[in-house]
């Protein structure tokens, strides 16, 4: 029996990417800057290539044929991945910078916590793409709709041993 395709499923994908980023968080704990460097690296792939999959794929198929309230508006979740792409970019360069910094424990402090208001960014965005996009997608597509998309997505639910690789970056 062939099992039902889900767009609900790439909710997993966040999964990897939250591992990533606190991997990058504890690195960023420890003074091992490198190695944060190397997660955040990761995190940023895998993120990208989701983002693209939802702008390429599922956003034109919901902006087009779903019935959304103001709160799930495509012109959110665009909005949402530009702010995620500009912080990202700061991270990375603060993060390389961050050993020649004038003061490392001051400069670690405002990169974790402008870290901790990104992730308040995330975390609503997921929220929202878990009560709007995603269920909406799955009610609104048959079956054979979903597996089309799902097949044209660079990555879906299953990205643990994607996971796994992007880390050896960080080494």
């Amino acid at each position: 029996m062939t099992k039902i395709a889900a767009i609900s499923d790439l909710m997993k994908v966040h999964n990897v990417t939250d591992e990533l980023f606190f991997q990058h968080q504890r690195s960023l704990l420890h003074y091992d800057f490198k190695k944060a460097l190397g997660y955040l690296k990761a995190y940023e792939a895998i993120l990208l290539s989701h983002m693209a999959d939802e702008e390429d794929v599922l956003l034109p198929v919901y902006s087009e044929r779903a019935e959304y309230p103001e709160a799930g508006a495509a012109k959110l979740y665009y909005d949402d991945h530009a702010k995620m792409r500009a912080h990202i970019g700061l991270f990375q360069k603060s993060t390389a910078e961050i050993e020649s910094a004038p003061d490392i424990d001051r400069t670690l402090l405002q990169l974790l916590d402008r870290e901790a208001f990104y992730l308040r960014l995330c975390s609503h965005h997921d929220r929202r793409e878990a009560e709007y996009l995603y269920p909406i997608l799955d009610g609104l597509l048959t079956d054979d709709e979903k597996r089309e998309l799902l097949d044209r997505m660079t990555l879906r639910g299953n990205t643990a041993q994607k996971c796994e690789s992007y880390e050896n970056q960080s080494d």
